[in-house]
């Protein structure tokens, strides 16, 4: 692409014409009609919108072209071309006229510029840099999202070729976040060309750091998802390279009062077993990606069943709406006090056994007092040491000022500890 023919050459050339906004806004409404409708061509209902916003053909006229025939004609012409970079930079104009607001709008505008620029001439993700600036962050993010869902098979509309471009458009971008979501991408997706392509995106000097043993999720990942991009605070926090933890959804803590009512009545234990169940016997799984940056937090969660996605789900949390984020460690010293609980009861039923059987002469209750006092100090030692095995591990809790709380378990403690560090502390 040479700079004549560059989105930035474009945007100059719409800030000096009389219908700019116009012609952005036309070239907006017709792509996502297509988008939505599920049309390789932009030419349907041309005339109507154009009549609509009070254009002429005169009207339309850049020195990139003429955007109504280009509109109705569609173009054959290189991806460098000036129609094809002009409708693209009015599409990504008509976007930032109308930015999306929050995690879920940026997600269905970025599915529908990546499905366009798939299946049609209009590759708006070329320009969302140079229209949108600092705006694009979300929606690189939303579209690195994508590209996590679409290489996991969630997402057969834009498929492989959908995938490949997206992250062609990652790699070409000059954002931090796009940057960062690429680099995060890096270690997530499966397909050798996707990775190919996210592996050129940052050089090895530049590529983003992240916390140790943190990746996301698709996810999310959100994280997220997925996944995308993610030190504690101070100078090595970054905006634009949000930490990125990988986990599940877990059932967020009970309060003192709901906890004893649900043991009293044994509807802990059933639901504690109805979960065990569909772990085993259904392998339902709800991984989930946290991303937490000093704007706020983003969870992107799955829900799988057979090992097949059968809901994908995003929270955004505000740092101005979330009233507390902790990091905690169930029952640390649970398998410590089943241990001593176990060797102590060994002993006394052991030493039991033992006079008995030498009252008695019994080679038998010997033998047994034996067995029952060593089995006790294994079970000391074994779970005693249990919490070696899962040390390490902890669940992240987010409580919202409004709504429910949300909790992931499963996450490395040392890299939980610095991605909380990013959030400001009031």
């Amino acid at each position: 692409m040479t700079p004549d023919h560059s989105p930035h050459a474009v945007l100059d050339e719409l800030a000096g014409h009389p219908h700019g906004d116009d012609l952005a806004r036309v070239v907006h409404t017709a792509a996502f009609a297509a988008a939505d409708e599920r049309r390789t061509t932009l030419a349907a209902g041309i005339a109507e919108l154009v009549d609509r916003a009070g254009l002429s053909a005169a009207d339309a006229e850049t020195r990139f072209g003429n955007v109504i025939r280009a509109l109705e004609r569609g173009t054959s012409e290189g991806a460098g071309s000036a129609t094809r970079v002009l409708l693209a930079t009015l599409l990504a104009r008509g976007v930032a006229l109308s930015p999306p607001e929050g995690p879920e709008a940026e997600g269905r505008v970025a599915e529908a510029l990546v499905w366009l620029s798939t299946y049609t001439s209009v590759d708006a993700l070329i320009a969302l840099d140079a229209a949108l600036g600092e705006r694009a962050a979300g929606l690189w993010r939303a579209i690195a999202a994508l590209v996590r869902r679409a290489d996991q098979g969630a997402l057969p509309e834009l498929g492989r070729a959908g995938a490949i471009l997206a992250a062609a458009a990652l790699r070409g971008s000059t954002s931090p976040d796009a940057r960062a979501e690429a680099a995060a991408l890096v270690d997530e997706v499966r397909d050798p060309i996707v990775r190919s392509l996210l592996r050129d995106a940052v050089s090895p000097g530049r590529r983003p750091s992240r916390a140790p043993g943190a990746a996301a999720g698709g996810g999310e990942g959100a994280g997220a998802s997925g996944g995308a991009p993610w030190a504690a605070g101070g100078a090595d926090r970054d905006a634009g390279d949000p930490a990125r933890l990988a986990g599940e959804l877990a059932p967020p803590p009970r309060g003192p009062v709901q906890l004893v009512l649900l043991a009293a009545t044994g509807i802990l234990l059933v639901i504690h077993l109805v979960r065990l169940a569909g772990r085993g016997l259904l392998r339902y799984r709800r991984p989930a990606a946290l991303e937490i940056s000093p704007r706020g937090v983003i969870v992107r969660s799955r829900t799988e069943l057979f090992g097949r996605a059968l809901r994908e789900q995003e929270t955004y949390i505000p740092v101005e709406a979330l009233l507390r984020a902790t990091r905690e460690v169930r029952y640390p010293r649970l398998g410590l006090y089943a241990g001593l609980v176990a060797l102590g009861l060994g002993t006394y039923l052991g030493v039991s056994l033992l006079v008995d059987g030498a009252r008695a002469g019994s080679p038998e209750l010997l033998g047994m007092g034996a067995l029952v006092f060593a089995v006790g100090a294994a079970l000391d030692f074994g779970l005693s040491h249990l919490e070696t095995a899962t040390r390490g591990r902890c669940r992240v809790v987010l409580v919202p000022r409004k709504g429910p709380s949300v909790a992931l378990a499963g996450i490395d403690r040392a890299a939980a500890d610095l991605a909380l560090g990013r959030l400001p502390r009031a």
